[in-house]
């Protein structure tokens, strides 16, 4: 039986797959929209089209995953089945799926047996839960760092090692909360009100953490007193004062963090640095707000977005390592 070998990244808000030999295939949001007809939850359209979908009375928006745990199982199982059989080739005999899921380094002995659960209920015959940094350090090919991946839900720190984490920690930041900061700057400065989509796109247009940085734009808003419509026009350095607030708590974390990596491998992480990852990593500057902050050199990982996945990736074809590194036995 042919088997297909796959990496799920398990993200808050966005799902990446790459599957071996093909690259990524798939990144879609991680959605589902859902139907109740006759009591029996149905999927109406998963991904992007779910999103972008009309939503009637009968039929429910959902984002199963929250803060990298599985938030709503049926939903989840739901999504990622639909995912898993776009990759499936048309045909009568089902191939073995065998999946890397990239999974946050936060998550209790329960949160990782339920990723498993739903991805097998999905289809997938055997599951091997990988922590996010591991990845990262892969894709980078460093045998010791210091991973900072800033997802939607969480950020995730750790001090990677040939024989796994050596210390790290899941903090629940993430850009989610960075667009809730700025929708509560948008109504305690402004006295107006703005949808998360709205401030997503403020964050991706005009936030930097670079001083000499001040764009602008404008975006749609609402009065808090006449619940009028307007237009409000919003400056790069207001938002930055805003958010700068939450990267100084995962300063803090990074602190925590490399305070408890052994004495004996310091020089070699020193040496090496911050490698941030995650989609908002993206923001200009941050590494350089960070590594001013920490007085340690920092840096974005090429690929930001992707690099988990696709280090994860590499270890189909050194099944050997990924072995050694979760202590699994006769992984083949």
């Amino acid at each position: 039986m042919k088997t297909i070998d796959l990496v799920i990244n398990i993200g808050t808000r966005n799902t990446g797959i790459y599957q071996q030999g093909r690259g990524l295939i798939i990144k879609e949001p991680s959605a589902v929209l859902i139907s109740n007809r006759g009591g029996k939850m149905t999927l109406v359209e998963s991904g992007r089209a779910a999103v972008q979908a009309p939503v009637d009375a009968k039929e429910q928006l959902l984002y199963p995953i929250k803060e990298g745990a599985v938030f709503h199982e049926r939903a989840a199982v739901l999504m990622y089945k639909e995912f898993i059989s776009r990759v499936l080739p048309f045909s009568p005999f089902k191939p073995k799926v065998r999946a890397i899921a990239n999974i946050s380094c936060g998550l209790t002995a329960v949160e990782r047996r339920d990723v498993e659960n739903v991805l097998i209920r999905a289809g997938v015959g055997e599951v091997i839960l990988l922590e996010s940094p591991l990845a990262a350090a892969e894709f980078l090919g460093l045998d010791y760092a210091v991973i900072v991946d800033i997802g939607a839900g969480k950020t995730e720190i750790a001090v990677t090692s040939p024989s796994g984490i050596l210390s790290g920690c899941s903090v629940n930041i993430g850009g989610d909360a960075i667009n809730q900061v700025i929708m509560d700057y948008v109504t305690d400065v402004f006295r107006q009100k703005i949808k998360f989509s709205t401030a997503e796109k403020i964050k991706k247009s005009i936030l930097s953490f670079s001083p000499a940085d001040n764009a602008s734009c404008v975006v749609e808003s609402r009065s808090i007193q006449a619940d009028s419509a307007s237009n409000l026009k919003l400056e790069s350095r207001g938002i930055r004062q805003a958010v700068a607030p939450l990267i100084d708590k995962i300063a803090e974390a990074i602190v925590a963090v490399c305070a408890q990596m052994p004495t004996n491998i310091y020089e070699d992480v020193a040496a090496s640095g911050m490698h941030l990852c995650g989609g908002s990593a993206n923001i200009p500057a941050i590494d350089r707000y960070l590594a001013d902050k920490l007085e340690w050199d920092a840096y974005v990982i090429n690929e930001p977005d992707n690099a988990c996945v696709i280090g994860a990736a590499h270890f189909f074809d050194n099944p050997g390592k990924l072995g050694r590194l979760l202590n699994l036995k006769n992984l083949r």
